[in-house]
Parts: structure tokens; sequence; C-alpha cells
């Protein structure tokens, strides 16, 4: 963050509940002020940073920041990245939006941000508070075929959202980029019911005509269902896509690396042996 939030963040990564307040008071601006770099605000700061900080800890400095006028919305959805449920639950009982600001047109909300990251008590905690599933990637992600179908005409095609719905976890990605071809949509959505592990959710986005071995837009790392799967963890969705026609030597966009290097690097040994194996018998 700038210099000049620098004390404020010190404290929150040391824990320090007094001192934090007692910098807030003395310059209550910084709780409002949007910082150049890095996390944008101090409560955003705190939702990540300030995670495996103890509950009492995390709920005084965030009332210090309420206190001092800090926006609520932005950094509820970042508590959806890092699985932050104490501040998450915080900020809603201060009157955090659960679906975020509708007047930003790329507005993104926590359930979608918990199901992009794959933390399962945030996406719980969020639907309980009634989260609405807006577009067809939340159903996907959330493993629901009767939500997903709800987002399909009567001719079975797929229905596109208005634009402000077609987002995706990242801010800066231009309206150009948010494709609103069905297609597009559809391939983006299979990815996410892949995480989610559905073989029904997934087994049904292909029978819409999702491709099994597309790279969609929508990620911070640009590789398959498959890819997905396999950093996840999800063995049987791994042997799911497979016999379904997902090509293992395929190697993402953005890093260059096959599914079997993505199961690797999240230490999920036995995935990248099905997978290597896969890629022999190819």
């Amino acid at each position: 963050m700038d210099a000049r939030f620098l004390p404020a963040l010190i404290a929150i990564q040391v824990g320090d509940a007094a001192e934090f307040e007692r910098l807030i008071s003395a310059r209550p601006k910084l709780a409002t002020s949007r910082s150049s770099c890095s996390h944008p605000t101090l409560m955003q700061c705190l939702a990540l940073d300030g995670k495996d900080l103890p509950a009492t800890t995390q709920t005084s400095m965030a009332q210090t920041l309420v206190n001092a006028g800090s926006p609520l919305d932005e950094p509820l959805i970042a508590c959806g990245s890092v699985g932050n449920a104490v501040l998450a639950d915080y900020l809603l009982e201060q009157g955090a939006k659960i679906d975020g600001d509708p007047s930003i047109l790329r507005g993104w909300t926590i359930l979608e941000e918990a199901i992009y990251w794959g933390h399962p008590d945030i996406i719980e905690r969020a639907l309980e508070r009634g989260a609405s599933v807006r577009n067809l990637h939340t159903a996907a992600g959330l493993g629901s075929v009767d939500l997903m179908a709800l987002f399909f005409d009567g001719d079975g095609m797929v229905v596109v959202p208005d634009e402000w719905q077609l987002n995706f976890p990242f801010h800066e990605m231009s309206l150009e980029q948010q494709s609103r071809d069905p297609l597009d949509i559809l391939d983006n959505a299979l990815t996410y019911a892949a995480m989610s592990g559905s073989e029904d959710a997934t087994g049904f986005l292909l029978e819409k005509g999702a491709a099994i071995n597309s790279f969609p837009n929508g990620f911070d790392y640009r590789g398959t269902a498959l890819h997905w799967a396999a950093i996840r963890g999800l063995k049987s969705m791994c042997q799911f896509l497979l016999e379904r026609g997902a090509d293992p030597t395929q190697q993402d966009w953005t890093i260059q690396k096959t599914p079997a290097e993505w199961a690797r690097h999240a230490n999920e040994e036995e995935i990248a042996l099905l997978l290597e194996r896969s890629k022999m018998g190819s």
C-alpha cells in the first residue's frame, strides 16, 4: 500500500488493535482513502492480511474502521477470496450488501469469489444470507443442475444475461473481454462445474455443447476444466473428464503446464500419476 498506510498496515500484520485504533483516530481519513497499489483500502487489507488474527482482534480493528466511515462492500468480497468468515460475518452485520453494489457494472459478489477460490464455508454463509445466483457460472460452481437449467431457454440455448452479469473476478478486465458468445459462456461455466466436483453439473453442460478441451476466459490461469479439477484435488472429476475426451497433454495458456503439472504443484501426486498414465495411453 502507499506509504501513508504503512503504520496501520503493520499494526494489522502484528495484530496490535490498540495501536491501530490510535493511528486511525489520529488520521481518520485513512479509513476511507484508497491506495494506488496493493490492497485498495485498510478494511480490505484487514480482510486479507488479518485473516489469521483472533476474531476479537479482527472485529476490534474493523469496528475502528467502521466508526471512521470505511466502505464495506468491496472488503466483503475480499473475504470470499481467502475464506475470512469472521470478518465476512461482521461486515454483513454492519450492512455490507451480500450481492455487492448493483451500480457497479462489473460488480462481483462474495458468493462468486468464494466459488472461484474454493471456500465452501463462505459459500454456505453467503447462501444462508440470501446471496443471489445470478448467472450460469455461479449455478455451475454450486454444482446445481436445477439452477443451471434456469439459464437456458425453451430451445435449450443458453440465455445471455446483461453485460454486468458476465463479469469475471478481475475488475481490470475490459468489457470487450467479457464475451457475450453463448459458447464462451458455456465453456466458462463448464470449468466452474468441474471445480465444484459435480459430475451431474459437468455432464449437463457437456450435453449442452460446452467444449471439454477449451481454455475459457475468466480465470487468472487459463487452463482447461481438467487443469482446474486436477489442482483442486478432484480425482473422480479428473477421471470423469478423461472418460469424456479431456486431453491430458494440453498445456495451459498462461504458464504452459499440463494438468499433471498443475496437480503436482498442489501436491496431488495421485492425480498427477493418473493424468500421466492417461497421457501415455492417449
